[in-house]
């Protein structure tokens, strides 16, 4: 496995701010039970079910692509599966948001209060569904964060309805009849803006995003307006154009601006560089070009440590990534909380469990830990908890290289933040990388990495493209208007 490393402008993921984190709380808690069962059996839909089937080495091709097939099924039954659930939960928030403002124009208080917390656990029965599909998602690209990255479109939001599923279903399902297929209706992942499809071919290696479109008018103003944005032809657009009225013009446009967008991410992932659609920086995709360092197995030793008498075991990752693993959830809030305290640390601190509030975040399913420890701790029987030491972070940073890292100044934080760019931040004060003569932000992803990949900051810091970048007046170098995003 190689990692990959983008540096680009920075966007707004629509992660929820520190406050609304609550790290020593069990998911399970706010679930229903059967949606819980649910869930670990989708769990080894998308994670197991190909290897309970046929698993590697393989002695040939063939013997290859019939486990592709495998792992095909399971995730075709997941993607089903999910939708019926996920179709049925969305029907529940309609009632549920329509009951609460029925009582709320009746006054009743209660049935409000009532009313919101069920479109709450709702909203996070949602989150949970959707997350277990991406784990699908994080398979097919490799976990390539860059390539996620730019599937993601600020303001893209998705149609995700009831309607919207039953609109997708069908035309996936023509998709899923060839074994070393997968299509996934994107509308129901937690990120992707591209398409209504995400077609992913095993055996031809191809992956490609399908646009449906409903009616031969619609289908011939969005075939067009492709053409004419790939093409520029003002030629053609003005012919094609003539005599279209208000509505079709407006479909035409946003179909264009769509398929041009469509078009720069493309190119962008294939070609390992070009516009970040989201910010207009210019991006660039590099190879780490060793494996990746993960951390995971210190998470299973912890693991592996508890027993009837053992409750938790902590364990410090290059001396600025705190983990702990409990199996009771008391213990896990005053035992990390105190350690926290005793090392000074005000960092934000995480639950593994996190990650199905984080759509950048690698989800549960799709890490390295076991499959057993997975459902443990989506079951809640399990809490892994984690935090960044962002100062310790910097400290470390600096013994390689001095003055690589440092924290900007609040000024320039906020003025960056008013650009939507999405850093990691201590107490409001951005990271910044320097090599001295040019300077950037570093991205939220690196906390991404860090936390919820199992990544090592020490390899990732070494591996950081200004680490050994040119100096001023050599060719290279990158604009302080970029930020940094290990992704």
């Amino acid at each position: 496995m190689r990692g990959r490393a983008t540096v680009s402008g920075m966007d707004k993921t629509g992660d929820p701010s520190p406050a609304d984190f609550r790290p020593f709380a069990r998911i399970a808690r706010s679930l229903p039970d059967d949606l819980i069962e649910e869930a670990v059996d989708l769990l080894f839909l998308v994670r197991e079910y190909g290897i309970s089937k046929s698993s590697p080495p393989f002695a040939t091709a063939e013997a290859f692509l019939a486990f592709v097939a495998h792992v095909h099924d399971g995730w075709k039954i997941a993607q089903r599966r999910i939708a019926t659930r996920l179709s049925e939960a969305l029907s529940r928030r309609a009632d549920a948001k329509a009951l609460a403002k029925s009582c709320r124009g009746r006054r009743d208080s209660a049935g409000e209060s009532a009313a919101r917390l069920s479109v709450r656990r709702l909203e996070l029965e949602i989150k949970v569904l959707r997350r277990t599909l991406d784990v699908i998602l994080w398979s097919i690209v490799s976990g390539e964060h860059s390539t996620l990255r730019r599937l993601f479109v600020v303001g893209g939001a998705h149609s995700l309805s009831v309607q919207a599923i039953a609109d997708a279903m069908p035309t996936a399902e023509d998709f899923n009849r060839d074994p070393h297929t997968i299509a996934l209706c994107t509308d129901i992942l937690s990120q992707v803006h591209v398409g209504d499809l995400m077609v992913a071919n095993r055996r031809t290696g191809e992956v490609t995003f399908v646009e449906l479109k409903a009616g031969d008018k619609n289908y011939r103003i969005s075939k067009a307006a492709e053409v004419s944005a790939l093409a520029g032809c003002a030629m053609f657009e003005g012919q094609f154009a003539q005599g279209f009225d208000p509505v079709d013009t407006k479909h035409y446009e946003r179909a264009k601006r769509q398929s041009s967008r469509n078009h720069t991410i493309l190119n962008t992932i294939r070609n390992e560089g070009g516009t970040d659609p989201n910010t207009g920086a210019e991006v660039k995709i590099t190879t780490l070009g060793t494996p990746l360092e993960l951390w995971c197995d210190r998470i299973m030793a912890c693991y592996q440590r508890l027993n009837e008498n053992k409750t938790w075991a902590i364990a410090t990752i290059d001396k600025c990534v705190y983990v702990g693993v409990y199996s009771n959830q008391d213990i896990a809030f005053v035992g990390f909380k105190s350690w926290m305290a005793e090392i000074k640390c005000d960092c934000p601190i995480y639950n593994l469990t996190d990650s199905f509030h984080i759509p950048s975040a690698r989800p549960l399913g799709a890490t390295f830990l076991s499959f057993e420890l997975q459902t443990k701790v989506l079951r809640g029987e399990i809490l892994v908890i984690i935090c960044l030491d962002i100062p310790k972070l910097i400290d470390l940073a600096n013994e390689i290289k001095p003055g690589f890292l440092s924290l900007a100044s609040r000024a320039e934080s906020g003025r960056a933040r008013q650009l939507k760019m999405q850093m990691l931040e201590h107490q409001d004060r951005a990271v910044r990388v320097s090599n001295g003569t040019e300077w950037e932000f570093l991205g939220g992803g690196f906390r991404d990495r860090v936390v919820f990949d199992q990544q090592r900051p020490l390899q990732l810091i070494r591996y950081h493209p200004l680490l050994n970048a040119p100096s001023a007046g050599e060719p290279g170098g990158h604009s302080a208007a970029d930020a940094v995003d290990l992704r």
